[in-house]
C-alpha cells in the first residue's frame, strides 16, 4: 500500500524493520543490560568543552529555518507555527517539539548553550553546534532518487552531507588540524539517530512493507557506521550512536497503517508488531557495528550505544512510572479519535494550532515527535543511564 507523500516536512519519527532474528533481537532490545566494550583510556572527562550533534528532525534546533528560501515550503513545515515551542520558548523555534529537544537537555546538562544551528550566520559555534535538519537521512537521495523517490524533504542533509559541514566549520572553530584534534578529544558526539527517515521514505513514500525494507537494513547501518568511522578519523573521541524508536508505537503509523490486517496487528502494549520487529532488527544490527568500532577503535575511542526503542517501549508500556498518560495520543493536533492524528490536519495547521492542557503529561507531541517532558526522560537516560552503554556521565 502507497501512502500519501509526507512533504510535510517532518523527519516523521523513526521507522524501521525485521522480522528475522527474533530471539536474538529482542535480546538486544533490552534496556541497559548489554555490554558494550568501553576503552579504561578515553574514559570520559569530567567536563566537555564542546558538544557536536547530527541527525534528523528529532534534534533539528533550526537549520531547515536556516538553510531554506522557499516561503511555502516554510510554511508547509509545521515547526514553524504555534504551538510548536510554547512549553519552553513561549514560540516556535523551529523544533518539533513543544520545547527542547534531546539535545537540548543533554547540552544543559554538560553546562553548554543551546546548540546554534550549523546553517546560522554570524553565530560562535566553539562549544558546540547542531548539524541536524529535517528529513536527514543515512543514505544520501541519489540513493533515494535511484529507487523512484523525488520528494525534496528528504534532500535536506544526508549524513554525508552533515558531516561535510562540520568539516567546513572547523576550522573557525578550533583552527588547525592538529589543534582540532585536541579540542575534539575534549568533546562530545551525538550522531543521530539516523536510519527512521530512511525507512520512511520506503514504508510511507514507496509502500513497502517492513519484511521488504528490512533488505535495505544493511546498507543503511552500514552508512551510519561509515559515518562515524569518518568522526573519528578527524577526531572524535566520545560519541553516542543512538538506535531508532520503536516505529510501531508512534501514533502517525498506527493512524496510518493500525487497523488493516497483518502488518495491522497490535502486540499487547498497542504497538504495530512488524513495524517493531524491524526497529529492532536495525537497532540490533546498529548495537553490533558499535561493537565492533570500539573493538578496533578501543585504545582511543569511547562509543555509547543509545538505546532508544527499549527506554521508549517502556514509556509505552508503563506510561504512569514516568508521569505520561494516553502515550498513543498526540498532544497536537486535529485529528480527534484514538490518536488524535491526521496527515490533513497536523500540529501547526489551520484548526490545529492550539495544544492539549497539559503537555508535560503526554509522551507524544505531534504523532511524529516526542514533547519536550518525553526527551528530558530520554535525555537522562543518555546522561545517567541505563539506557545509554556506557552512559555519558559515567
Amino acid at each position: 500500500m502507497k501512502l500519501p507523500s509526507l512533504y510535510s516536512g517532518s523527519s516523521l519519527l523513526m521507522a524501521s524493520l525485521v522480522i528475522q532474528l527474533i530471539t536474538v533481537v529482542v535480546v538486544a532490545s533490552g534496556g541497559g543490560s548489554s555490554t558494550t566494550t568501553t576503552s579504561s583510556t578515553a574514559a570520559a572527562p569530567k567536563k566537555y568543552n564542546a558538544m557536536f550533534t547530527f541527525g534528523d528532525s528529532m534534534d533539528e534546533t533550526g537549520n531547515i529555518c536556516v538553510a531554506s528560501s522557499n516561503k511555502t515550503e516554510l510554511n508547509v513545515l509545521t515547526c514553524t507555527h504555534p504551538p510548536y515551542g510554547e512549553t519552553y520558548f513561549g514560540r516556535p523555534s523551529c523544533r518539533w517539539c513543544d520545547g527542547r529537544v534531546v539535545v537540548d537537555f543533554v547540552a544543559q546538562a554538560l553546562g553548554l548553550p543551546l546548540l546554534p544551528p550549523s546553517k546560522a550566520k554570524g553565530k560562535d559555534f566553539r562549544r558546540g553546534v547542531n548539524m541536524a535538519i529535517t528529513g536527514g537521512t543515512a543514505m544520501n537521495f541519489t540513493f533515494y532518487r535511484s529507487l523512484g523517490i523525488e520528494n525534496p524533504v528528504w534532500n535536506h542533509g544526508s549524513l554525508d552531507t552533515q558531516i561535510q559541514w562540520f568539516k567546513d566549520l572547523l576550522p573557525s572553530i578550533c583552527g588547525t588540524e592538529q589543534s582540532c584534534k585536541g579540542y575534539m578529544r575534549k568533546s562530545l558526539f551525538m550522531f543521530g539517530a539516523y536510519g527512521g527517515n530512511d525507512y520512511n521514505v520506503q514504508l510511507l513514500e514507496r509502500g513497502l512493507t517492513p519484511e521488504q525494507a528490512m533488505n535495505y537494513t544493511p546498507k543503511i547501518v552500514g552508512a551510519i557506521a561509515d559515518g562515524v568511522e569518518k568522526l573519528i578519523a578527524l577526531g572524535a573521541v566520545h560519541v553516542v550512536v543512538p538506535g531508532i524508536f520503536p516505529t510501531g508505537c508512534l501514533p502517525i503509523f498506527l493512524s496510518l497503517l493500525g487497523d488493516g490486517d497483518g502488518d495491522g496487528d497490535l502486540d499487547d502494549a498497542g504497538c504495530l508488531k512488524a513495524y517493531n520487529l524491524l526497529s529492532k532488527y536495525h537497532n540490533w544490527m546498529l548495537r553490533k557495528q558499535v561493537e565492533a568500532l570500539q573493538r578496533r577503535h578501543h585504545n582511543s575511542t569511547r562509543l555509547m550505544y543509545a538505546d532508544y526503542y527499549g527506554l521508549v517501549y517502556q514509556m509505552v508500556q508503563e506510561p504512569h512510572k514516568f508521569g505520561f498518560s494516553a502515550p498513543f495520543e498526540a498532544c497536537c493536533g486535529a485529528g480527534g479519535g484514538k490518536y488524535n492524528f491526521d496527515l490533513s490536519a497536523r500540529c501547526g495547521m489551520d484548526g490545529a494550532t492550539v495544544a492539549c492542557r497539559h503537555p508535560s503529561a503526554r509522551l507524544s507531541w505531534d504523532g511524529i515527535h516526542p514533547t519536550e517532558a518525553a526527551n528530558k526522560v530520554i535525555a537522562g537516560a543518555l546522561l545517567r543511564g541505563p539506557y545509554c552503554t556506557p552512559p555519558i556521565l559515567s
